[in-house]
């Protein structure tokens, strides 16, 4: 080389940009989200015992045992589904809310739980986060009403209820049977004063479900307001009379969890009579509540009492036929010999 000639230097990247391909290097790509025919044995009888808990109505076990199958299936959104919604019920929504914000840490393009993750942070009231989740659905999955019934339903409560119109009138079409859709887009068109359109939504969202108290006290209020006095008083009375039955249902609905609760925990330290004795100290009050008869037979049979738990499997299906555990129970009960008197 002649001493005269300098081979260029070479371009010094900015400082910021060699961080960023340093980041980009560094960080590992998603991983993939699994299926159920990739489950390995050990998951699927974890998932077989978590089963086997939730049929006997025991939720503790049901939570270990799912659990136990994410440690195998760690990508599995179906588990991890599975695992929220017993979190959820058991009404430990903070736990839940960690949960699937783990997941979606791991996976942010699993909608299905973000759609989770979404309405357990309408549960625990916050409003404006669950709106960034329902955004974000509702602009990858544009034709999926649940996802734009969310967002609308969440807008309303944040009391911007010309944003919420789009996406619910949207939901409307896509889903026209569905009355909560149909109650939400009438909210929001009565608090906008479009009395035709809210009138319109909320007599459809009444005819799909005749008990709707939300849509019933606003369809009332909307005739009044558009002066149709005689269908405003008829509204009103169906209203209190739906009132009057959903605070019944929402009082048994309390003392169960109450009383469920304090079961689970017994049952779980291995005390079966003595959750028997808190259950049954709740039977007067909630004799024709039918999940209270479904956790009365699922007790019974803990304790090898097979008559007393068909009785009580039974009255629960009289009360509700739709109870699977105690179909499935019922059913086992009945395979069996008959109990000798």
């Amino acid at each position: 080389m002649s001493p005269g000639l300098r081979c260029p230097a070479r371009p010094v990247l900015p400082a910021l940009l060699l961080t960023l391909l340093a980041g980009c290097a560094s960080n590992p790509p998603e991983p993939r989200l699994t299926g159920a025919s990739e489950r390995s044995p050990q998951t699927l009888a974890a998932l077989a015992a978590a089963s086997e808990a939730f049929q006997s109505g025991d939720v503790f076990r049901t939570e270990e045992a799912l659990r136990q199958a994410m440690s195998y299936a760690p990508d599995d959104p179906d588990i991890a589904l599975d695992l929220g919604d017993t979190l959820a019920r058991m009404g430990r929504n903070e736990a839940a809310r960690e949960h699937y914000l783990r997941f979606l840490k791991r996976h942010p393009g699993a909608s299905q739980i973000r759609q989770a993750y979404g309405l357990v942070l309408i549960t625990l009231g916050a409003w404006k986060e669950s709106e960034r989740e329902f955004v974000r659905l509702a602009k990858e999955r544009p034709e999926d009403p649940t996802a734009l019934f969310s967002l609308g339903l969440v807008l309303n409560r944040l009391g911007r209820y010309e944003e919420a119109i789009p996406p619910l009138r949207k939901a409307a079409t896509l889903t026209p049977a569905d009355a909560g859709i149909q109650t939400e887009l009438g909210i929001a068109a009565l608090r906008l004063g479009r009395l035709p359109e809210a009138s319109a939504a909320l007599r459809k969202a009444v005819d799909l479900d005749p008990q709707n108290v939300g849509a019933l006290h606003n369809l009332g209020n909307c005739y009044a307001r558009m002066n149709r006095p005689r269908e405003a008083n008829a509204v009103l009375e169906q209203f209190a009379r739906a009132s009057k039955r959903q605070e019944t249902f929402l009082d048994e609905k309390r003392l169960f969890k109450s009383a469920q609760s304090r079961t689970q925990e017994l049952l779980h330290a291995g005390k079966a009579e003595k959750a028997l004795e808190a259950l049954l100290a709740y039977r007067s009050q909630l004799q024709n509540y039918a999940p209270f008869q479904q956790e009365l037979g699922v007790t019974y049979l803990r304790l090898d009492k097979p008559r007393e738990a068909i009785e009580a499997f039974q009255r629960a299906l009289d009360l509700d036929p739709s109870l699977p555990v105690a179909r499935a129970r019922l059913t086992q009960l009945s395979a069996r010999s008959p109990v000798s008197p």
